[in-house]
């Protein structure tokens, strides 16, 4: 129909069931909500008069513009347009809009940015400053100062989003991790202007090495980690035994003072150390990290305990990272965690956000935890194991492709941690892993406890200490700080800090921790959809993020049209394979009219294509030569052609 267009909410008349292989059927009966207002587009003369044809091929239905758009047909040189909506189609009646911007394919970064922010309605930083913060009195805080806090170099864009800071203390069981969020939710009025802002943005949006941030410049500047300065934070106490478990945990408003700032750089000195030591050589530690280096150390030995106990609890990691191109940027690093895939890109040790991810993960946990045990309306985010038969499914691929996977005793594929770890170390690995990856259970968000499998926790997940990146996390830290601020103990007092550790932590409450007063604005978002809409948001920034890499990756593949290059079969489907060039792993169709030498059959079972005469095939994770042939920026679309010693010449494909 052409009133409603790819995107928008609709109000939908179910007039046939969906029955077991058939889906519903049904009738738009109105639009209630338009996805676009402004989108880009190709303006163009036709028959129809001026006309601009949305670069999105889902939107099919030509914009009417006004004559004196004319002009921009020249100024913009490669023909790529932002155009304002000002009427939808009505009938046979075209779409009316109006060009607002001229822009270029070939401007450099700055220009990509526009397209990127142009494509998805992403605009600038508005008038939030307007906002009156609230002051926060250190002195009514649980000083922590005398801790070794230490603060990690996580992105390398100077107003990205503040990331957690940590301290570590030796007990007598174990280790005492201490996590640091800043205090953010305690400066702004609930429901204030502020707050509704940051709610309906929902999370912050990077695109390489720029960021666009969910709290306004004044909140961020006002809760800033400094090393050698105070500041207010929230804390969470960790308790983990030897082996990295967690036996405990103890939530207070805090004061801290970082001592020192580790970066990239100074983790990959310490892996150097490691290797020097190891060859009888006496290793020299950075000058600002020698009164640190024991906490650094000993910090580095809990994390990876605590990331074995995580792997061992059934968290998947792949081997699936963004490409390292310079405008990639900062998303290039892992996240705090995952809020949507359901898996974790597997990172190395010697990179910061590693570090503050296996953190985060177990301080969410403990948080997830505790709000599960006093019933509290949480945001919380849930990620179920994935289904046997999708893992037998992936196993039959790999056993397929020749690869050595063990079975079960029972014939079955093992579970998805232990397959994503068989997986690193098999041939065709990164093909597999991607099979994986697609069969991995897709987060959800909710109001309701549940199992988040990234974190390798079964009961309850409920992000904060990432208050700065998500507005779900912000909602959690205001419940934290109302906890701490109003919540009744089983006597009725009010406790300035909740302690649940070892078993009381487990069991659940009798009484209503907060009172209806305090508890009722939470109850009140959770009810009103906020779940959905973050979940929403949340999508559109994946959306976001996700195409600023694809054009990355088109530019890089773009300066290589011409050139034959090794890839790695990505896809196999009758009309062709998609073939990834490293090292960007930028992903190409080479179309099966390419491959003149024999008539080739596509086997959907095997994954591959067989020639009838040479009986040549082309599996899933066959290296394979190609040329690259053609490069569409604007539609990240890269043609491939097969560049086979005894092919003949292939003609054009498209």
């Amino acid at each position: 129909m052409n009133h409603a267009w790819n995107g928008d909410r609709v109000l939908v008349q179910i007039i046939r069931e969906g029955g077991r292989r058939r889906s519903p059927e049904g009738v738009v009966q109105c639009v209630l909500e338009r996805a676009h207002r402004t989108l880009l587009a190709i303006p163009k003369r036709s028959d129809q008069g001026l006309i601009a044809q949305p670069l999105d091929d889902r939107l099919p239905h030509p914009i009417q513009l006004p004559e004196e758009d004319g002009r921009h047909l020249e100024a913009s040189g490669d023909g790529v347009a932002e155009v304002r909506l000002d009427r939808f189609p009505i009938a046979q009646r075209l779409a009316q809009g109006k060009i607002i911007h001229s822009l270029s394919t070939s401007g450099g970064e700055d220009q990509d940015q526009r397209l990127i922010q142009s494509k998805h309605g992403i605009f600038g930083r508005s008038a939030r400053n307007r906002a009156v913060l609230q002051p926060l009195d250190l002195q009514q805080r649980e000083d922590l100062r005398h801790l070794p806090t230490l603060l990690l170099e996580g992105y390398g864009v100077w107003d990205a989003p503040q990331l957690p800071a940590l301290s570590l203390e030796t007990t007598a069981t174990g280790s005492r991790l201490w996590v640091h969020a800043p205090a953010l939710a305690e400066r702004f009025a609930p429901l204030g202007y502020l707050d509704l802002w940051m709610r309906e943005r929902g999370a912050a949006l990077c695109t390489g090495r720029r960021w666009q941030g969910l709290a306004s410049a004044s909140l961020d500047k006002a809760a800033i980690f400094v090393p050698g300065e105070e500041q207010a934070a929230m804390s969470v106490a960790l308790d983990l035994d030897a082996d990295g478990a967690l036996a405990g945990y103890r939530f207070c408003r805090s004061r801290i003072k970082p001592d020192a700032m580790l970066k990239a750089e100074d983790l990959k000195e310490l892996a150097s150390q490691d290797v020097k030591a190891r060859r009888g050589k006496r290793p020299a530690a950075r000058r600002h990290l020698k009164p640190h280096m024991d906490t650094v150390t000993r910090l580095r030995a809990v994390l990876d305990a605590v990331r074995q106990q995580r792997l061992a609890a059934g968290s998947i990691e792949l081997d699936l990272r963004r490409p390292a191109l310079k405008a990639v940027g900062d998303l290039q690093a892992v996240a705090l965690d995952e809020k949507l895939q359901g898996w974790l890109p597997r990172a190395g040790n010697h990179e910061p956000m590693a570090w503050l991810r296996e953190a985060a993960l177990v301080a969410n946990r403990a948080f997830g935890q505790h709000c599960a045990a006093l019933k509290l309306p949480a945001f919380y985010v849930q990620s179920a194991p994935v289904e046997a038969s999708d893992l037998n499914g992936v196993a039959r691929t790999t056993l397929g492709l020749e690869s050595n996977l063990e079975l079960g005793r029972d014939g079955n594929a093992p579970e998805g941690a232990a397959m994503a770890a068989a997986l690193q170390t098999a041939p065709r690995s990164r093909a597999l892993q991607q099979q994986l990856r697609n069969v991995v259970k897709p987060c959800t968000f909710g109001m309701e406890p549940g199992p988040y499998m990234p974190a390798g926790e079964g009961q309850a997940y409920a992000p904060f200490v990432g208050a700065a990146l998500h507005y779900g996390e912000l909602f959690n830290q205001q419940l934290l700080a109302t906890l701490l601020c109003h919540g009744k103990g089983s006597h009725g007092s009010h406790p300035e800090t909740v302690d649940l550790a070892s078993h009381q932590s487990r069991d659940q409450v009798s009484w209503d921790v907060l009172s209806p007063d305090h508890s009722k604005p939470f109850k009140d978002a959770m009810g009103s959809g906020l779940c959905q809409h973050l979940l929403e948001r949340s999508r559109f920034a994946a959306a976001v993020e996700a195409d600023w890499v694809a054009l990355c990756q088109a530019r890089h593949a773009e300066a290589h049209v011409g050139k034959i290059m090794d890839g790695v079969i990505s896809g196999v489907q009758s009309y062709g394979l998609f073939v990834e060039l490293p090292p960007t792993h930028v992903e190409g169709l080479m179309h099966i009219s390419t491959l003149r030498d024999d008539w080739y059959e596509f086997r959907a079972r095997q994954n591959r294509l067989v020639g009838r005469k040479s009986q040549r095939q082309f599996m899933l994770g066959d290296p394979i030569t190609v040329e690259i042939r053609k490069v569409d920026v604007l539609r990240n679309q890269t043609d491939l052609a097969a560049a086979l010693a005894d092919s003949p010449e292939p003609a054009s494909t498209r």
